[in-house]
């Protein structure tokens, strides 16, 4: 048969009895059980090879056809070998391709003694599956791979389409040699997508509430400041690098951009640390003082004209600031932009991918998602440097690990979801996660094969 058959309507009952759901929940098991942190370090990198060995062998004995791909190298900071994995099935000639990138790399899980079980059991308890990657994102890659798995039995080669997933190891770190890379291969053999699902958490609280169809960027930076160290008691023995340092940050984060648009939010300046001083020693004044800074950005800035109105304000500050007993310190302030590091924003004009996804999830959940922009940057901001054309959206599980709005053991949001102590996902949500899935690609399939026979 050409066409994938799928729920038309799966509410949280239909889900848990759906096959291919419970296919992803055994799947999701299984990876979490691999402790796969990103191989920053040499060490690390037999454990996060080790969680692509065991989707590639499922993948495999269905049918995907399996590339393994090591990069190394090409950064003066982070030049880490990382493990990647693409897995393709193709259906006749295909003339359409639906790609599904993820990643099975996790981060550190911090304070194991505050885990209600071990970080990598992959324990169900009271409905929520556990362990580190549940929601960020072993149990995406899980539900997408079994329903591909589902589409490969059932799809014949009328279809006419490729199908694929792209799996790297490298998302929670540097990313020089994870996604981008594998997207330069596909470039470089012919396998340009017509639609990129990216399966990062994408909502709040609640499956299937939000879409993602962007990401701001982030550039990050420091600002230093010289002084003399001296005795706090006697002006004419220090140069108080504090001063100068507090203006400037009051003349950035009093600056607004008005550049959001429908889905993006506003270009945002943060402080994110500061660093000055001893609160041991309190009659001292320091000889530096430095603050880390952020931009989250919208895809309307770049990082290096961010870069240039900081160093801009500081140079040719706000009238306010300009009569202030400090304004002329601010010469002292040296900024740093790490623009090579920079994660750069994008934005996907929503089309056919999106609605057959905003289909999918309303007969799943009963509700149409939002398409959204807000949200940290992902490995989708890579896509459109090597495929400009291909429509992307990002669709995963609830970023707070769909936990109740009320308290447990901690208040509500403290626990529980993407990269917090004792990280979950409810079972319900992604076996209906699964189901949409495997409807969007059935969708995909049919309807693309009407549009060649037309």
């Amino acid at each position: 048969m050409t066409m994938l058959q799928t729920t038309q309507s799966t509410p949280l009952a239909a889900a848990a009895a759906s096959a291919v759901g419970a296919h992803a929940l055994e799947l999701a098991q299984k990876l979490i059980r691999i402790p796969s942190e990103t191989p920053v370090q040499p060490e690390l990198f037999a454990t996060a090879q080790a969680s692509l060995d065991a989707l590639e062998a499922e993948l495999s004995a269905a049918g995907a056809t399996c590339t393994r791909m090591v990069f190394e190298g090409n950064h003066h900071k982070w030049p880490y070998p990382v493990d990647n994995l693409y897995a393709e099935w193709i259906f006749g000639t295909p003339n359409r391709h639906l790609c599904y990138m993820g990643h099975t790399d996790v981060v550190p899980v911090g304070d194991r003694t505050r885990w209600s079980d071990t970080p990598y059991s992959g324990t169900i308890k009271d409905g929520f599956l556990y362990g580190r990657g549940a929601t960020d994102m072993k149990g995406s890659v899980a539900a997408f791979a079994a329903a591909a798995m589902h589409a490969a039995a059932l799809l014949d080669d009328q279809a006419n389409m490729r199908l694929s997933l792209l799996i790297t190891t490298d998302e929670e770190w540097a990313a020089v040699n994870g996604s981008k890379r594998v997207l330069g291969w596909m470039a470089t053999n012919g396998r340009e997508p017509d639609a990129v699902i990216v399966g990062e958490p994408s909502s709040q609280d609640t499956f299937g509430t939000h879409i993602k169809i962007g990401r701001r960027g982030s550039l990050c930076g420091t600002l230093e400041v010289k002084g003399v160290q001296g005795h706090a008691a006697y002006t004419d023995l220090f140069k108080n690098p504090n001063r100068a340092l507090a203006l400037a940050m009051s003349i950035l984060t009093t600056q607004t951009f008005d550049d959001a648009e429908g889905a993006f939010p506003a270009t945002n300046f943060e402080v994110v640390a500061t660093e000055s001083g001893n609160f041991g020693a309190t009659a001292i004044i320091p000889g530096t003082a430095r603050a880390l800074w952020n931009f989250r950005y919208t895809h309307k800035q770049t990082a290096q004209g961010l870069a240039d109105r900081v160093k801009d304000l500081l140079a040719n500050p706000p009238a306010w600031a300009k009569n202030h007993p400090d304004a002329a310190k601010l010469a002292d302030v040296q900024v740093l932009a790490n623009i090579d590091t920079a994660s750069q924003p994008y934005y996907a004009k929503p089309a056919k991918l999106a609605a057959l996804a905003v289909d999918a999830v309303t007969q799943a959940t009963g509700r149409a998602p939002v398409l959204d922009g807000s949200g940290g940057t992902t490995d989708g901001r890579f896509v459109h440097d090597y495929f400009p054309h291909a429509e992307i959206i990002e669709l995963g599980l609830p970023e707070k690990g769909g936990m109740p709005q009320v308290a447990e053991a901690a208040p509500y949001g403290s626990i529980g979801g993407m990269h917090q102590i004792d990280e979950r996902c409810r079972v319900d949500e992604l076996m209906q996660l699964a189901d949409v899935f495997a409807n969007i690609i059935g969708t995909f399939a049919s309807t693309y094969q009407m549009e060649a026979v037309q």
